[in-house]
């Protein structure tokens, strides 16, 4: 979900940002940067998942990995 979406839908849920910090006692800074996608905590991002009503993995699906080409993968400079 975009960090707006997940904003938008705790707020529907009744709970800000600040609360949650509260709930959690954590810094509203870090709850802030697990919603923006600048840091991450299991911890928040379940709880969040929680308020919303949504599996964890839709509210904040994995990010691809970056996977190491072989050497076949490779562009192959032409002689």
């Amino acid at each position: 979900m975009h960090p707006e979406e997940i904003k938008a839908a705790m707020r529907m849920n009744g709970v800000t940002a600040a609360r949650l910090a509260e709930e959690l006692e954590l810094n509203p800074t870090t709850i802030s940067m697990v919603v923006n996608g600048r840091g991450t905590s299991k911890r928040v991002q379940k709880r969040i998942s929680e308020i919303i009503g949504k599996p964890y993995d839709e509210v904040f699906p994995p990010k691809p990995s970056l996977l190491r080409r072989t050497a076949e993968e490779l562009p192959r400079k032409s002689a």
